[in-house]
């Protein structure tokens, strides 16, 4: 392990980024996104995604220099073409136009097609919730969890991120639909580590702690059929409302065999229309806090908020294989 400062890795993914292509703004923003998810204690979001990232351009499967283009426009509701760019740069220009239509219409829509892995999501819903909208985020994904009561995998991770305006930092939920997110056991398998019972089936659809078979298999989803129901109105939601690619038409990062096509869908309303909503907030997290007689109640994201206070001061554990790895693009 090596420690760094989150400056010291944000400059060297950005070093990366510039040498392989990618303009000065959105090698920025890139590598911001990704740091960010290192910061906050999510490594498998983190700039161990970065060799896959350029891989992915270097073949061709990524466009490193483009940027996202307004396809549909009617007001509080905008679809953008990704073109075929960096997730993170159609995310952070969806979150300009979320923020920007949300204050002239009170709320907005904004769905993107044709794009990638865009990281961490709720690096996107914090930063609409600092721009004073309650924020909802959602991403499709390679097939990885199958329908409840079939087989196949047919439905992704399909993340959803949700943060609340009024207390610093913002009141944040970040989760995928499946128990555990797919880059979490792909790292398990990287590093030949067992996984938790529980998270996913092997192809044969029996319950495994094998990391490579789970990557063969399934990913449970949260809550069982709950779960899977979540998943496919996510799909709905993002392929479906964007125009794009949708459940077994998406693309696997790790395959290399087309472009991924992923779809996301991100929703702000202005939260300056409601009362006193600073102090609402207060008054409902104090409910919630008060309520635990036997420990402490924590709100959600607020282990990744303590992470985040940590990292900053101590700075980032980076596994010496991800350094060289990152080092290896420059």
């Amino acid at each position: 392990m090596s420690t760094m400062t989150p400056e010291a890795l944000d400059a060297l993914a950005v070093r990366a980024l510039r040498a392989n292509g990618a303009p000065a703004d959105i090698a920025a923003t890139v590598a911001s996104v990704l740091v960010e998810a290192d910061v906050r204690g999510v490594a498998s979001h983190g700039v161990a995604r970065l060799p896959n990232y350029i891989a992915r351009a270097r073949a061709g499967l990524v466009d490193a220099a483009a940027t996202a283009e307004i396809v549909t426009d009617a007001g509080g509701l905008v679809v953008l073409d990704g073109r075929n760019g960096y997730g993170p740069t159609a995310a952070a220009r969806a979150v300009e136009i979320a923020a920007e239509r949300a204050a002239a219409h009170g709320v907005a829509w904004v769905s993107v097609c044709r794009s990638n892995h865009f990281g961490l999501a709720a690096a996107y819903s914090r930063r609409l919730a600092r721009a004073g909208c309650a924020a909802i985020v959602l991403s499709n994904a390679p097939p990885a969890m199958a329908a409840f009561g079939g087989k196949r995998p047919v439905l992704g991770t399909n993340p959803i991120s949700m943060a609340v305006p009024g207390a610093e930092p913002p009141v944040t939920l970040d989760m995928a639909t499946t128990v555990v997110a797919r880059g979490k056991i792909r790292r398990a398998a990287a590093e030949g580590a067992p996984i938790a019972e529980g998270l996913a089936l092997d192809a044969d659809g029996h319950p495994t702690t094998d990391a490579a078979a789970a990557l063969d298999g399934t990913l449970a989803p949260i809550g069982g059929p709950k779960g899977y129901g979540l998943a496919l109105m996510i799909e709905l939601m993002t392929g479906f409302l964007a125009g794009g690619a949708a459940s077994t038409e998406l693309g696997e990062s790790s395959d290399f065999s087309g472009e991924a096509g992923t779809c996301f869908t991100f929703v702000a309303a202005r939260t300056d229309h409601v009362r006193q909503p600073e102090a609402r907030l207060a008054e409902i997290v104090a409910m919630v806090r008060g309520s635990g007689e036997r420990g402490e109640v924590l709100m959600p994201g607020e282990i990744e908020d303590r992470r985040a206070e940590a990292s900053m001061r101590d700075g980032l554990a980076i596994p010496a294989k991800v350094l060289a790895e990152i080092e290896a693009l420059l």
